[in-house]
């Protein structure tokens, strides 16, 4: 009887009999037999599929940072901010002059205090899978066809959820996520409520300059919002605009003069170099609003700044996607077990299972702008 030691032979064998090698698809099927042979399909697959997990490119990873937790757990992110509401405006005769600072402290004088005020953040991490069920004729029949496709299909979907997850941190089927963006947000004296751009502009140089500036004038517990690169995140609708926006190094400016002539002032692009783009095609699959394909999302680049906008979960030491075969199949009257790609004991089903845990959040909504596009204030 043909038996198989090895993973890497199995893959030569079983990429053989893929290219039509007759000889190696019979010595496949005696191998079928060995009771050996499930555990090296099982490591056959794993590796196959993790092998093309690596290789697809995702999107989420562009605009959200990774992190791990290491249960199912709901887990917590912690803030805390200085609390100087109780200082006294004098202390021991000497004036606070800077409010904002520290107070000075006299000889002998009593230190003032002030307290942390502790704001919580509550998200979870969640499993998600599927089954793939086919019959033992099935099987059979197309039994090379479908074992060298379908690590590459669970690792495709597996990756998809990813950017799914993520990307609905952003938008929902009626736009922007409500949750995320929204006209409620504090950000101190000196802007609006809230992080949706005043009167949505389209996407331009003006626009993205606009909303930059909006974002660094923003305070939180009177510290300032500082991001060094930002990400441009926008549908393929956007994708040639935005892509000219960050190229460009001079564009024309039209001012208006208070005579009513227009003038036209070649100027630097002063958006140029402060932002990557990323097209983002999940967008107006899971946003099915009138405005999905002129709505545009500015968002810090994952790890440029103090918080992370959204970030994007994974269980430490399961961080891949998983592969399962069935194997509720028995043993043979003789002796062994029967491997998994003989069907189940009770009706003959071959079953493949993929299993991934992950979610996403948004955590910090500070650093973040997203317009409609449309010109108007909805």
């Amino acid at each position: 009887m043909y038996k198989i030691n090895t993973v890497a032979e199995f893959g030569t064998k079983l990429a053989a009999a893929y290219q039509g090698d007759f000889m190696a698809r019979a010595q496949l099927k005696e191998a079928l037999s060995t009771s050996d042979m499930p555990e090296l399909f099982r490591q056959f697959t794993d590796y196959a599929m993790l092998a093309q997990y690596a290789r697809l490119e995702s999107v989420w990873s562009q605009f959200s940072q990774r992190f791990t937790v290491p249960d199912f757990r709901p887990q917590r992110f912690m803030t805390w901010n200085t609390n100087m509401g109780q200082l006294l405006a004098q202390n021991g005769g000497a004036e606070r002059k800077h409010m904002l600072a520290l107070p000075r402290v006299p000889e002998l004088t009593e230190y003032p205090t002030f307290s942390l005020e502790a704001e919580e953040e509550l998200f979870s991490i969640n499993k998600y899978g599927a089954r793939y069920p086919f019959s033992f004729e099935v099987f059979l029949n197309d039994e090379f066809g479908v074992i060298p496709q379908l690590p590459t299909e669970m690792a495709q979907m597996a990756r998809d959820t990813e950017d799914v997850l993520t990307t609905g941190v952003l938008a929902g089927a009626t736009g922007p996520n409500p949750d995320f963006f929204n006209d409620t947000w504090d950000f101190g004296p000196q802007v609006p409520p809230g992080n949706i751009a005043e009167g949505n502009p389209p996407l331009s140089i003006e626009a993205v300059e606009t909303v930059i500036q909006s974002i660094t004038s923003r305070y939180i517990n009177n510290r300032p919002v500082m991001i060094g690169e930002w990400v441009l995140v926008v549908p393929p609708s956007l994708e040639i605009t935005a892509n000219n926006i960050a190229a460009i190094a001079n564009y024309q400016r039209i001012e208006i003069g208070e005579d009513g002539i227009e003038r036209r002032f070649e100027v630097p692009n002063p958006v140029r170099g402060r932002f990557r783009v990323v097209v983002n095609r999940w967008l107006p699959l899971l946003d099915t609003s009138g405005t999905s394909t002129t709505t545009w999302y500015l968002l810090p680049a994952p790890g440029q700044g103090p918080r992370n906008a959204i970030i994007t979960t994974f269980m430490a030491g399961r961080e891949q996607p998983e592969l399962r075969i069935s194997g509720d199949t028995g043993n043979y009257i003789g002796g062994g077990e029967v491997p998994g790609t003989e069907g189940s004991f009770s009706h003959d089903d071959v079953q493949y299972r993929v299993r991934h845990i992950t979610g996403a959040v948004g955590v910090d909504p500070s650093a973040t702008m997203v317009s409609l596009g449309t010109g108007t204030d909805s």
